[in-house]
């Protein structure tokens, strides 16, 4: 089991905000071995793995929570309707980095389904603001 000082270690690690002699001393050891020995734990490997699994988690989330507006901003684009473009590349580059952050890349792709959440009302939204755009 991991206490609370090396499971802090392996957080400042997987943020990349610091050197790893940083954390070794933030977090009370004298040098970065402490760090890359606590990495090669099963327990730490466990640790990093559930927090992999719960950042995942956290980015389908917050995906699934904007997936409406941002459905329906990415068809106004489609259509054509830029004001700003450098705010349109803005847009379209953090959506790249959140599809990224959640699994989802040119290169990978998953299926989520969660039936409990799935909205025909969101759907047929989205249909006929693409059959609108046919009619024009």
């Amino acid at each position: 089991m991991l206490d609370e000082r090396e499971q802090k270690a392996i957080q400042l690690y997987y943020a990349g905000e610091m050197a790893v002699e940083d954390i070794a001393k933030e977090c009370g050891w004298a040098n970065r071995s402490s760090i890359y020995h606590l990495l090669k734990r099963d327990e730490a490997q466990e640790y990093i793995d559930m927090l992999a699994k719960e950042s995942v988690k956290e980015a389908v989330r917050t995906l699934k929570i904007s997936t409406k507006d941002l459905s329906k901003a990415i068809v106004e684009i489609g259509k054509g309707n830029i004001t700003n473009t450098k705010h349109v590349y803005a847009q379209l580059q953090a959506l790249n980095s959140i599809l990224e952050k959640s699994g989802i890349t040119s290169k990978t792709t998953i299926a989520i389904e969660d039936n409990k959440n799935n909205s025909d009302q969101d759907y047929n939204e989205l249909l006929e603001m693409l059959e609108q755009k046919k009619e024009e």
